[in-house]
């Protein structure tokens, strides 16, 4: 049996084929990350391309497996857990498969997902998230880090990262070059930021909806103006509400109203599900509908507005 005094943490690396999943794990375990366990299982739920060294396995203390769907199940892990009795996990996840499988399926005593990892090929990241976004999306919300390889200067990697922070706000993002280098990327925004008043147009109010989420020091302390819909609350003072717009993430039933609590003295004069374009100063206070702080807008004009074209956000 694997050492009960130990936990046994399981490395979950999910992406979909021709990702990088393998390259991933063997650098990794080339690294020396995993060095001082003595005894590693890679469990490989997918066979790639790209095939894994052996000499390389075996230099690094690695016994392979690879399972089908049909085999991971409790009794598998199980009977892996007692023939291999191994310090640490790493599990080359299928990507088509629902990550809900290795979640919820029962472990050996002591194996616990210690850290998830999704990897992304950046260059057929715009047909994947066009054709199978919802797939993408349940990969991305169980996760810690989403490493996106083989970027290069001229790819949209703002418009990538706001997408997986829209579905998993506490990700973890890493952009790597062709090399295999990590990239920073200089936000581009449509609007200007050190205007005296940042003018938000409809189709933007996701990225200003995300932007000033990530850094608010930015933003304390501007005045920004944009169109949004009016939620008031019962559970609101009669002082505060939320403009908002709906944001799609993945499909169409998977849709979320998103916006930041605004202090207006007339708020009583609002129509509730009203579109107003609002004029307000961004600061950055604790809240409890936030449970942390968080940015707050301080109303100093709320007009009524005609609809947007399309009503919905997209990430």
């Amino acid at each position: 049996m694997a050492q009960e005094q130990y936990q046994i943490p399981i490395f979950l690396i999910n992406g979909q084929l021709d990702s990088g999943k393998t390259r991933f794990i063997s650098e990794t375990l080339e690294m020396g990350q995993f060095a001082e366990a003595q005894k590693k299982l890679l469990i490989v739920c997918e066979e790639g391309e790209e095939e894994y060294d052996e000499k390389m396995l075996k230099d690094n203390g690695v016994d392979m497996v690879v399972l089908s769907k049909e085999e991971f199940t409790t009794e598998k892990l199980k009977e892996l857990d007692e023939k291999f009795n191994p310090w640490v996990v790493l599990v080359e996840y299928n990507g088509m498969w629902d990550p809900k499988l290795i979640m919820e399926t029962s472990k050996p005593k002591g194996w616990a997902v210690y850290q998830a990892i999704t990897i992304v090929n950046a260059e057929q990241f715009n047909m994947q998230w066009t054709n199978m976004r919802s797939i993408i999306a349940e990969s991305v919300k169980y996760v810690d880090m989403v490493v996106f390889n083989r970027c290069s200067s001229g790819m949209e990697l703002g418009n990538y990262r706001r997408a997986m922070k829209a579905l998993n706000s506490a990700v973890q993002i890493v952009f790597e070059d062709e090399k295999g280098d990590m990239m920073s990327i200089a936000e581009q925004l449509p609007y200007d930021i050190n205007a005296d008043i940042i003018e938000v147009e409809d189709c933007d109010y996701g990225i200003w909806y995300m932007d000033v989420n990530e850094r608010p020091e930015v933003y304390k302390g501007k005045t920004v103006k944009f169109k949004g819909q009016v939620l008031k609350n019962k559970y609101f003072k009669d002082k505060n509400f939320v403009p908002g717009r709906k944001v799609m993430t993945c499909c169409a039933d998977d849709t979320a109203f998103v916006g930041y609590i605004c202090f207006f003295k007339g708020i009583s004069g609002l129509e509730n599900k009203g579109w107003y374009t609002v004029t307000a100063e961004i600061k950055y206070e604790f809240q409890m509908a936030y449970k942390k702080k968080g940015p707050v807008l301080y109303a100093s004009s709320v007009e009524p507005a005609e609809a947007p074209v399309d009503e919905f956000v997209y990430f």
